[in-house]
């Protein structure tokens, strides 16, 4: 079974363009995780971002969690509080 995993991302005011900086300059980085299918940004909000991605397995959701950590810590000035990702169970067509 796939997985998805969705990180809600509060960012604060004025920053939105900045975090976004941030992401397509990590995409390629982001692209290359093993087992990642697919990812995208969701605008959830005028200072929210839900990155979504999609994984052939929860191993590889769960093995890819050390990696948004890390990518995450480098963005603390931008956000209002720590990123919650959460991983599902998920069929992918």
């Amino acid at each position: 079974m796939n997985a998805i995993s969705r990180t809600v991302v509060h960012i604060k005011p004025g920053k939105r363009s900045e975090f976004v900086a941030f992401i397509e300059k990590k995409a390629n980085e982001i692209s290359s995780i093993s087992g990642l299918m697919n990812w995208g940004l969701i605008y959830t909000g005028q200072d929210e971002l839900t990155v979504v991605a999609a994984y052939e397995d929860m191993a590889s959701a769960e093995k890819a969690t050390a990696f948004v950590n890390q990518a995450m810590s480098e963005v603390v000035p931008l956000v209002v509080e720590p990123p919650v990702r959460k991983i599902f169970d998920a069929q992918w067509h």
